[in-house]
């Protein structure tokens, strides 16, 4: 049976640690904050202390977490300390102790010991729950109980769980004349499960049997502050076993517990609409200060900042709705949800002055008013019910450019005039496209609001969002999921969905693979959710094999020449001097900066935009990961506002800029800009910061990051030069050709390359790189690889394609190879020869699936075969 004497500790602890964390913070010469509090509590003996041990937070852990915090209170000591004792007032028994202080620090979510367990990654809410089940008595004291005053021996064992204390202390409680006889001050005194109904209204809906009279002899238990010097002997209420079923609602009871429930008459909570002065308003709107209250809110990870710029809008004279701007699943929801909890700690010490925060949607608004001005006359109503219900009322409109579209003249009207009055306070969260189409082009509307605008959260604040998520998530699914698997949703997430935010997306990735694993195992035991099971969800949504998602950075860089060189035939110098330079900026070495930059010259049809495509497919595992720009068509100097956006007041404004929307978009990729000679010298200085610092601002002034992005440029500049260079004849009568190195022809496009750009962008470049004509080696590996390609392609139609070598040298002699034109020849003449022939055979039906095309060569002419049985094939072969 839980004991009064199981409450560590009296008034004298707060004294006692208020000393403590004022001498700590002498020693360490800082100014005394709640986090030496915290540490105080952490290094003394208690149940409060060990709370905050087993989560491995001592005094010295605190101390360095909450340093760099501050608080605004002259004396957060004081603070703290009367929130305790307050908290102790209104408990159901005991004394102001460390729990409540604890209670107290963990209630203030602006209090630097807040901070402090945020920071140290605690969960703030769980660790509030036992800190509350513990004061409160629902569960056993951690070092055992008093078995009695008159033994003085304590228990050893303690119950394996609550039903199981529930259950002895029913059988101890006897009814009417079986009713304990008092016992000595100090003995075991039963708690209630639940508060009295006088504290908190009440939420079930079954109704409990009442106690007869004659169930006790004994006075019922007073209020600490009504009562007597001689404290009176708490007895045992008898608990009905219809409430042994139900589970402890524990966010309930916490939340009844920490606000000031003092009920309303009729058991009205503080907080709640009156229904009687705003019947509308409490019918179509959610309370969401009311539900924050009541602990069916959540708490909020990373977004105080956000939360608090809206509540300094909110507490404006002038322009005091606000609106929260950011793409679907950034986060909108979730700084309301922290808005709603902050209002309801307000509520906690002022409660006739605290802000409602009330939800309504769009729907619910427009159903039932089909006849003509019903939906104004339904809007002037909830205005009317706002400002006339005797409560700060907040608006919180979801999806609020709903209310601009779809001809809601006649509401939006009466919400416009409330505005400009001053009458209404508002909080509506939209997407920019939205933002931009509806509202900012309404001056007169778009005036009222102030602006937040909601960013995504970086990978460490994304981590500890889907962390405290896939809490819930595990409960749904009965799984867990491991760190390094929260991890990787939000690393690939980034990378291969660059349509969606975070954190939605990673938190929609952790979903589905836990789903995924639930349903595959059954009732089955399952591991934990890891890197294995998130690849397979991701490589399902991006297209993208899971064996290169789970092989590591590390070695995909490693190896980079031979990935590389799997695409592109020749030119191991220049692929290794890629490979070198991704090493280098990929290690972090060179930070700020995109991952690579690099200028490519050489003659058309050398590899050079095939480069760019196999380190798109190296990097980012696929070859469309890349935006290709065609800078002949920026010869102009107005062509820069194609490339960031048209700055404002010029059509195609809202747009934006084909370059920088697509790096938006989806920010690990490769830039292509071809033939980068015949762009305007205008758009070539707007690369400049691009190459230096990594980002670029486009025509509405938002800053685009280039970091996680290559940049190729190719060119065929000094590629004539080189060319006539090397053809010219000797001085004389000798019809032989000078024979010029390649250092020398390499040289000479450099040369040309640099004297054509500007010296600040060629300056900027990582590597510039010259790739040389193809020799008749490396066109036949191409057309080896080209037929290849044709192969793959037929034998997903049922036909395999088998070609004897001597193919490829009628290939080279019929107009596949020039000198001067790379691998392009190559191409063609085997789409003349080769698959000509075949596609005519297809369609004659020559070719059916299960054939064989032999490609074989008589009398100099290249000759296509269908054999219809294998073996024959070889045969022929």
């Amino acid at each position: 049976m839980t004991t009064l004497r199981s409450q560590t500790g009296s008034q004298a602890d707060l004294v006692t640690l208020r000393k403590l964390a004022q001498d700590l913070a002498a020693s360490r010469k800082e100014r005394p904050t709640s986090v030496h509090l915290l540490a105080a509590i952490a290094s003394r003996e208690g149940q409060a202390g060990e709370l905050l041990r087993e989560r491995r937070l001592d005094a010295e852990t605190l101390l360095k977490a909450g340093r760099s915090f501050d608080e605004d209170s002259p004396d957060p000591l004081a603070r703290a300390t009367v929130a305790a004792r307050d908290l102790g007032k209104r408990a159901p028994f005991g004394e102001p102790n460390a729990l409540h202080l604890l209670l107290a620090l963990l209630a203030d979510r602006s209090s630097a010991a807040y901070r402090a367990l945020m920071q140290a990654g605690v969960d703030t809410a769980r660790l509030r729950t036992a800190a509350m089940q513990l004061s409160l008595g629902v569960v056993a004291a951690r070092r055992g109980l008093n078995a009695g005053a008159s033994t003085g021996k304590t228990s050893k064992t303690e119950p394996s769980s609550l039903s199981t204390r529930l259950s002895q202390r029913v059988e101890l409680d006897k009814p009417a004349a079986m009713s304990p006889p008092k016992r000595p001050l100090g003995a075991g005194v039963t708690v209630p499960l639940f508060p009295p109904p006088s504290r908190a209204p009440e939420r079930t809906t079954a109704k409990t049997p009442s106690v007869p009279p004659a169930a006790s002899t004994n006075p019922a238990p007073t209020h600490p502050a009504s009562a007597s010097p001689t404290p009176p002997v708490a007895t045992a209420v008898p608990v009905p076993l219809s409430a042994l079923a139900k589970p402890v609602d524990k966010d309930r009871l916490l939340g009844q517990t920490l606000a000031p429930l003092a009920a309303r008459a009729g058991g009205v909570h503080p907080l709640a609409l009156d229904r009687a002065k705003a019947p509308t308003l409490s019918t179509l709107g959610k309370n969401l200060t009311l539900m924050a209250a009541l602990g069916e809110i959540d708490p909020v990870i990373g977004r105080e900042l956000e939360i608090d710029e809206t509540l300094d809008a909110l507490a404006k004279k002038n322009q005091n709705s606000c609106l929260l701007i950011g793409p679907a699943g950034v986060g909108k929801t979730s700084v309301v949800r922290g808005l709603a909890l902050r209002l309801a700690e307000e509520g906690n010490r002022e409660p006739e002055t605290a802000r409602l925060l009330v939800e309504l949607t769009v729907s619910e608004l427009v159903a039932g008013t089909g006849t003509r001005g019903a939906l104004a006359e339904r809007m002037t109503t909830i205005l009317r019910e706002t400002r006339d219900c005797g409560r700060k009322v907040v608006l919180f409109f979801d999806e609020i450019h709903e209310l601009f579209t779809g001809g809601l003249d006649e509401a939006t009207a009466e919400m416009k005039l409330a505005l400009a009055r001053g009458e209404l306070r508002i909080v509506g969260a939209t997407t920019p496209e939205e933002y931009r189409k509806n509202i900012e082009t309404d001056l007169a509307l778009a005036r009222r609001f102030s602006v937040q605008f909601i960013e995504e959260p970086d990978e460490d604040s994304a981590f500890l969002l889907c962390k405290q998520v896939t809490r819930t998530l595990g409960a749904h699914h009965q799984l867990t999921y491991t760190d390094e698997g929260i991890a990787s949703a939000i690393s690939w997430s980034m990378r291969y969905l660059p349509g969606r935010a975070l954190p939605d997306k990673a938190i929609s990735i952790l979903d589905s693979a836990g789903a995924r694993v639930r349903r595959r195992a059954g009732r089955n035991r399952v591991s934990p959710v890891g890197p294995a099971e998130i690849a397979a969800v991701v490589a399902s949504l991006a297209d993208i094999p899971e064996e290169r998602l789970l092989e590591t950075d590390r070695d995909r860089m490693l190896n980079m020449e031979k990935h590389l060189a799997e695409s592109v035939v020749g030119h191991t110098a220049a692929l290794g001097k890629i490979a070198r330079v991704l090493r280098r900026n990929a290690a972090g070495i060179r930070a700020e900066r995109p991952l690579g930059t690099f200028l490519l010259l050489g003659p058309t049809g050398v590899g050079k935009t095939e480069t760019a495509k196999a380190i798109a497919h190296t990097l980012f595992h696929s070859a469309d990961a890349m935006t290709r720009l065609d800078l002949s068509e920026y010869s102009e100097a107005h062509a820069t506002a194609r490339l960031i956006g048209a700055p404002p007041g010029y059509v195609g404004h809202e747009a934006g800029g084909q370059l920088t929307e697509a790096v938006r978009r989806r920010s690990y990729q490769v830039i292509l800009l071809d033939e980068i000679e015949k762009a305007h010298r205008d758009v070539l200085e707007a690369f400049l910061q691009v190459f230096d610092e990594g980002r670029m601002t486009d025509g509405r002034g938002r800053r685009v990051d280039f970091t996680n992005t290559v940049i190729v440029m190719t060119s065929n500049i000094g590629a004539a030069e080189a060319m006539a260079l090397k053809t010219e004849r000797a001085v004389g009568f000798s019809r032989t050709t000078n024979k010029v190195s390649g250092e020398k022809l390499e040289s000479a496009m450099l040369n040309a390359a640099r004297s054509a750009l500007p010296p600040e962008l060629y300056n900027r470049i990582d590597e510039v790189l010259v790739f040389g004509p193809l020799g008749k080696t490396e066109v036949e590996e191409v057309a080896r690889r080209l037929l290849g390609k044709l192969g793959r392609s037929l034998f997903e139609r049922g036909i395999r394609l088998d070609v004897e070598p001597a193919v490829i040298d009628v290939l080279l002699s019929e107009g596949g190879f020039d000198e001067g034109l790379g691998a392009r020849p190559m191409k063609r003449a085997i789409m003349r020869h080769v698959e000509a022939p075949i596609a005519e055979m297809i369609l004659r039906g020559e070719l059916p699936s299960g054939s064989v095309a032999l490609l074989s060569v008589e009398d100099g002419q290249i000759v296509v075969d269908a054999i219809d049985d294998v073996q024959d094939a070889a045969e022929a072969s």
